[in-house]
């Protein structure tokens, strides 16, 4: 079982995707960094990469 250091909850609006489970919040004015937990998604570089960040993309941009 692996601990969650420092988990927390975030609330705000995805203004961006860097890959399959990473996304960038932007937060009363800040943008702020979000790795998701407990999400094993290649990244961009790696097979399937693109089409992973595209998937969170689909999912999750543009939305609180």
């Amino acid at each position: 079982m692996c601990a969650q250091a420092g988990a927390s909850t975030y609330e705000g609006k995805v203004v961006g995707v860097s890959d399959g489970d990473t996304v960038t919040l932007l937060m009363s004015g800040h943008q702020v960094r979000v790795r998701l937990a407990e999400i094993d998604a290649p990244e961009k570089r790696q097979p399937y990469g693109q089409r992973s960040k595209q998937s969170l993309s689909e999912l999750v941009y543009g939305k609180q």
